[in-house]
């Protein structure tokens, strides 16, 4: 089985900034990217963390996602890329707050995609691309 967890990229802005308080203190690195958390302007820190894993018969893409509902998911499969938006307001006394995301990622080849489907359990939502046919390994006997 195959694991690859998603790394936020950093960008050059982020960098720059973290730099700015960096006096040589390994502890000053942190408030830099404590800042841009807390700023969150910059790109994938509105994404939800990924993993992406398969096994003999299967890819699967599982997706964190604390507090969404199924309902407030939009899961769409295009040319063979898998893209995963939500859009939720939130009306709390006189304040209301919007969040929105949207990651996508390339489904491998080898992927049925009339197969594909998805499932959400406490907050994970997973889904599975079943691999063709073709894809599967399978025992060739020898005469």
């Amino acid at each position: 089985m195959k694991l690859i967890r998603y790394a936020y990229p950093q960008s050059q802005a982020s960098s720059a900034f973290n730099r700015l308080f960096d006096f040589g203190v390994p502890a000053m690195g942190r408030i830099g990217s404590l800042m841009d958390d807390f700023l969150a302007t910059e790109v994938g820190l509105n994404q939800p963390a990924a993993d992406l894993y398969e096994d003999e018969h299967h890819f699967y893409a599982r997706f964190e996602l604390p507090g969404v509902d199924k309902d407030q998911i939009d899961l769409e499969l295009e040319n063979a890329v898998l893209t995963l938006s939500s859009q939720q307001s939130t009306v709390k006394d006189d304040s209301s707050t919007r969040t929105q995301f949207e990651r996508s990622i390339s489904v491998p080849d080898g992927v049925d995609l009339e197969r594909v489907s998805a499932a959400m359990k406490n907050g994970i939502l997973t889904v599975t691309m079943p691999k063709l046919e073709a894809r599967k390994p399978r025992q060739i006997s020898v005469k």
